[in-house]
């Protein structure tokens, strides 16, 4: 069934194992993040699922090798399955295994870090059936204070720690990040569509402090379709 995957110009994503579907957020995500495409580098990417992020971003870093940690098992072999079935095989490898346990197990320094993370909160947003998706979605297998601390340790000095969260879970973020060494250097508001409020960010943290640069992107217009902008940076990806 096409429901089952979806198709970009360079690569499918099957993901009817895993919790989370392919959706607008991790495209996004993948886009609008930066790094260096012209040396090798390694990239983490924070609960994959079924591995959007990291087959894109084998697209637009050629050089770099690329480790997907995925706590649900269903998922990280799908995910595996997706990475495998790519041009970009020999570059990616997807871990089943919670990214604390990865990182009490592995001393590697990452150039970029990436992650579209779980962010309800587990105390006070409403239970979800699927006890995946409901793993997916809150933040009891990844708190903040978790992510925030294994980043800062797994991080290379130079490098960058991108990810994408609503606006009240933003700051709740950035102000947990500060206390474990991570300064926010760069925020891109993303806003549906013109006259409606911002629903997401993406964030930029870095090891060592820089001017805070703060931009916007609107998704789609006032017509509703994509808006000129969006295009421009999804082109590559999008059928």
């Amino acid at each position: 069934m096409a429901s089952d995957f979806f198709d970009f110009k360079k690569f499918r994503v099957w993901h009817n194992q895993s919790a989370m579907k392919v959706g607008t957020d991790a495209v996004v995500l993948a886009c609008l993040l930066e790094g260096s495409y012209a040396q090798e580098q390694t990239i983490l990417d924070i609960g994959t699922g079924s591995g959007i992020i990291s087959l894109m971003l084998a697209q637009r870093f050629p050089l770099a090798k690329i480790h997907g940690l995925e706590i649900d098992f269903s998922a990280a072999s799908q995910a595996q399955y997706n990475f495998e079935n790519s041009i970009y095989s020999e570059r990616l490898t997807c871990i089943h295994t919670s990214f604390q346990d990865w990182i009490q197990a592995q001393k590697i320094s990452y150039q970029l870090i990436v992650s579209n993370p779980p962010f309800y909160n587990e105390k006070t947003n409403f239970s979800i059936e699927n006890k995946a998706r409901s793993v997916a979605r809150h933040d009891a297998a990844l708190p903040f204070e978790v992510l925030a601390a294994g980043v800062a340790n797994q991080l290379d000095f130079n490098g960058k720690f991108w990810l994408i969260l609503p606006i009240p879970e933003a700051k709740q973020f950035s102000e947990l990040a500060l206390t474990k060494g991570l300064f926010l250097n760069k925020e891109i508001s993303i806003y549906p569509r013109p006259g409606k409020q911002a629903n997401r960010v993406v964030q930029c943290y870095q090891l060592s402090k820089h001017n805070l640069v703060q931009t916007e992107l609107f998704l789609r217009n006032e017509n509703g379709e994509k808006s000129e902008k969006y295009q421009l940076i999804s082109n590559e990806f999008y059928l």
